[in-house]
């Protein structure tokens, strides 16, 4: 007996699911960067662009000490932010996972909290603690640890800080979602065989949950080197990262052709350091 061919009436439907998100990223993500892209090969004169192609944008930003430092800088922030969040991150994440409380629930988004908040009143929270007359040089006078005021901020350590603040609960989820997807009696099992907790933890644990711990590594990275606010609050003009220095380029000089040639290196620059990080963990993987 024939079988009828199935009704093909849902096929517009799904391209137009696929449509819709694809026009989304292509209107808000793919022509600002082509834009931004060409005008970092335009010449500015009279802070205007002009329709002459050039590569004296590059090279300005290549032969400069002052740029060269704000890559540094910027990759050092966003590499020691992802380090320190991951550290602190993994414990607080482990003991969300596997506690038994009745209020569990609760402990989370006590650990979420800071996403309530905007990134704005977190920094200013730390610009009160960091500042030469703030919660932290009082409290260091009155315990005697300190004779005289110390300038926490504007420093990298001051952004540093802010950033791992504000980027925390990003890599606490990510290592959750690993964590959850390791069953608890394999580490029974591993300790039932003689392991220690040190042991079981760098043997079966922590090998079990690389990938969320890469991926939030990965993520609070991202997120850090094109940070604009933190560092433009506890950096100040001083301690330049690459966003704040986008910002000076190209609101405040109104030189676009500089402010987008030093965007296209950032994005760039990420993108390669994530594809190599992301072949990285696939090779990896794959052993």
């Amino acid at each position: 007996m024939a079988v009828a061919a199935p009704a093909r009436s849902g096929a517009p439907s799904h391209w137009l699911l696929v449509a819709i998100p694809a026009a989304v990223l292509l209107v808000f993500f793919v022509v600002p960067n082509v834009l931004l892209l060409s005008a970092s090969f335009l010449k500015s004169e009279a802070q205007q662009l002009t329709t002459t192609p050039t590569l004296d944008n590059y090279q300005f930003l290549f032969t400069r000490r002052l740029y060269l430092e704000v890559f540094l800088r910027t990759f050092m922030v966003g590499l020691a932010v992802g380090v320190l969040d991951i550290l602190l991150g993994f414990p607080l994440a482990y003991f969300l996972v596997r506690t038994r409380s009745r209020f569990k629930g609760l402990l989370i988004a006590l650990s979420l909290a800071p996403l309530l908040a905007s990134v704005v009143v977190r920094t200013y929270g730390w610009y009160i603690i960091l500042n030469r007359f703030g919660v932290a040089n009082d409290l260091l006078l009155n315990l005697g640890i300190i004779e005289d005021r110390i300038g926490f901020m504007p420093s990298t350590g001051a952004i540093v800080i802010g950033l791992a603040h504000a980027l925390l609960p990003y890599a606490v989820l990510s290592i959750m979602g690993s964590l959850n997807g390791i069953n608890p009696n394999l580490e029974s099992a591993a300790m039932s065989l003689g392991a220690n907790r040190t042991r079981t933890f760098f043997s079966v644990v922590l090998p079990l949950c690389l990938p969320g711990v890469a991926g939030g590594f990965l993520l609070v990275f991202s997120i850090a080197i094109s940070a604009y606010a933190t560092p433009a609050i506890l950096g100040g003009p001083a301690t330049q990262v690459a966003a704040t220095a986008i910002y000076n380029f190209i609101a405040v000089i109104l030189d676009w052709s500089l402010g987008a040639a030093l965007a296209v290196v950032l994005i760039v620059s990420s993108l390669l350091l994530l594809y190599g990080a992301a072949r990285l963990g696939a090779n990896r993987a794959a052993l």
